[in-house]
């Protein structure tokens, strides 16, 4: 076993995004790894590159736990999908060990300190702050959950689980003991699939159980869906799976 004076730091996401579909961590789990973190002076790194930017109902996932990061990334949304742009943020004197042990704090690359890319961050910030969106996210959130319950109807539901507008839909062969579909099932191909040919694009996931097995779909819609437009993403949702329930999944 490895001790702690060969740990340089803990990188997580504080809600688990594609590899096992938005699974939400228990209260005081992520208090108690920083905890750890602070005990042995390891560096608690936040990815919040999926979560980050309003996604699950605040700025970033981390916030919902009131849990302090030392280092933090995060992209995608920072955006709005119209740049390409991510960000490292970190604290001040973490930024100065840098810069003292290593005679200087280099941080320029080719593609780094893009002025466009900037302006376009800032741009979204500014429309996500004058528009409440993050509000709003959480808002839409907790419809987009109360109606996600009423897939659990079908039999091959295993779980809906998730926070904001970031859901994740987990298969299972059987919803008593969570086993899942073999492999050689491919219901999230199938189900991907079908829900694109009746109007949906959904995030699949496969493997997380074992490496091999487990099936998953994960919602993820725009902060300015309407209920209506959740209602019609459910309705979807549901036609997809009496059709792939009729064809004997």
């Amino acid at each position: 076993m490895e001790g702690p004076e060969n740990i340089s730091g803990v990188i997580l996401e504080p809600v688990i995004g594609a590899t096992v579909g938005a699974v939400v961590p228990p209260d005081g789990y992520l208090s108690l790894i920083k905890e750890i973190c602070e005990r042995y002076r390891i560096l608690y790194i936040d990815d919040e590159i999926m979560t980050g930017m309003g996604r699950t109902g605040r700025w970033f996932a981390v916030d919902h736990w009131k849990v302090n990061p030392d280092i933090l990334v995060t992209g995608k949304g920072m955006s709005g999908g119209y740049y390409p742009l991510s960000a490292v943020i970190t604290r001040k004197e973490i930024a100065e060990q840098l810069r003292e042990k290593g005679g200087g704090f280099i941080h320029g690359h080719t593609f780094s300190h893009h002025p466009v890319a900037c302006a376009v961050g800032l741009a979204v910030i500014r429309y996500m702050q004058r528009n409440n969106l993050i509000e709003r996210c959480r808002q839409r959130g907790a419809y987009l959950f109360k109606k996600l319950e009423e897939l659990k109807t079908f039999p091959f539901i295993g779980d809906v689980r998730g926070q904001g507008l970031m859901a994740g839909i987990e298969f299972v062969r059987d919803r008593k003991t969570k086993e899942p579909f073999p492999r050689s099932a491919k219901l999230t191909e199938k189900v991907s699939e079908l829900v694109f040919q009746n109007g949906l694009v959904l995030y699949p996931g496969i493997g997380f159980v074992d490496g091999v097995k487990g099936d998953m779909v994960m919602v993820g819609p725009p902060f300015i869906i309407e209920e209506k437009q959740i209602d019609e993403l459910i309705h979807i949702l549901k036609t997809t799976f009496s059709q792939m329930e009729n064809m004997g999944q």
